[in-house]
């Protein structure tokens, strides 16, 4: 009988080996014998232990190619609830179970601007490259002219120009944000509402854009220009940007929908110096919800992205690039969970 929760130590058992040998032939560790490596994923499939129950060992060819290299640039990760984070964790351990590494480079915005790749990376060493926060084009094609398969988690918006040679993985958000303000306007009849956010920052942020005014469409609400914030995304860094942007309105929305749960939690900063109060004076949602280390967390209606299954999908979009090269790239989406939360009612 199959145990419902198989560990390491319950192969290291079957086998006669130590927990630390099988852990090593599980996570792809250099120099591992041949003959161990397929002895322990053959009792990993056996028993259903969960990262090898997925494997067809009959067609399975032994060790996971070993030394393989995937080059992750990251232009630019802000605080430590960003969904970048999360996706970084899942993505490395699933490139471990194919034998691969992840090095990360931080992007210079200057090598960016000058179109340089980051120092101490080897093209010749790189299997692929994997892009995050990445929005510059001219950086972007740059990445695609060098002859490895390519993966952006997310991209620049620009519907004029040709598609890029890339993969480019993104969170469904178009539908998710008429989802999620339908609903609040289900239990609320509002009449004016913003939007907060650049909205030709990226593919996500417009296509939330677009599910916006999609909302305000299908329940006759008027779209205020004047209600929403829309300036470059670089000026939303600047803490007392959006203060000022709000005191300069000359009536606050009802409701304002921000981009991302970090520009929902920084306008809630910004109203609270204001002495506006979310849930008594106005409604407030986000996305992402990645606000993991907030006291937010808990309050922000917002659209729940699965991050680490964005990872998965990342190292396996291009294990299968590698394995068949003449795959064209392709847009892939992922669905979310509304979470609504108490930032979208008013307080009784």
């Amino acid at each position: 009988m199959i145990k419902e929760r198989v560990t390491i130590q319950d192969i290291a058992n079957a086998l006669g080996l130590s927990r630390t040998t099988v852990s090593k032939a599980l996570n792809g560790a250099p120099n591992m014998p041949e003959k161990t490596v397929n002895s322990v994923l053959q009792m990993a499939k056996k028993l259903n232990y969960k990262q090898f129950s997925y494997l067809n060992l009959e067609e399975y060819n032994g060790v996971p190619a070993q030394g393989g290299t995937f080059a992750l640039f990251a232009n630019y990760i802000p605080e430590q609830f960003h969904i970048a984070t999360s996706i970084m964790a899942s993505l490395e351990q699933e490139m471990r179970k194919y034998g691969y590494s992840l090095t990360v480079y931080m992007l210079n915005p200057d090598d960016v601007l000058s179109l340089k790749l980051p120092k101490n990376f080897r093209l010749d060493q790189t299997d692929a490259i994997l892009c995050i926060e990445l929005f510059n084009q001219k950086y972007s094609e740059m990445v695609c002219s060098l002859g490895k398969p390519v993966l952006f988690f997310d991209s620049y918006y620009a519907p004029e120009r040709p598609p890029l040679n890339a993969n480019i993985l993104l969170m469904e958000s178009r539908s998710s944000t008429f989802r999620m303000i339908n609903t609040i306007l289900s239990y609320r009849p509002l009449k004016h509402i913003g939007f907060i956010g650049d909205i030709n920052h990226c593919i996500s942020f417009h296509e939330r854009y677009e599910g916006f005014l999609n909302a305000l469409d299908a329940n006759n609400v008027p779209f205020t220009e004047s209600y929403c914030i829309k300036e470059d995304d670089s000026l939303f860094q600047d803490t007392a940007f959006l203060y000022r942007s709000l005191s300069n309105m000359e009536h606050l929305p009802e409701l304002f929908f921000c981009a991302n749960d970090l520009l929902a939690w920084r306008t809630l900063s910004a109203l609270k110096q204001m002495g506006v109060k979310v849930s008594r004076d106005i409604l407030l949602c986000g996305f992402d919800d990645t606000l993991s280390m907030n006291p937010m967390d808990s309050t922000l209606t917002t659209v729940k992205t699965p991050s680490r299954e964005m990872g998965i999908a990342a190292a396996r979009t291009l294990m299968n690039q590698l394995e068949n090269p003449d795959l064209p790239s392709s847009i892939i989406y992922l669905n979310g969970e509304i979470r609504m939360r108490t930032s979208t009612f008013y307080e009784d």
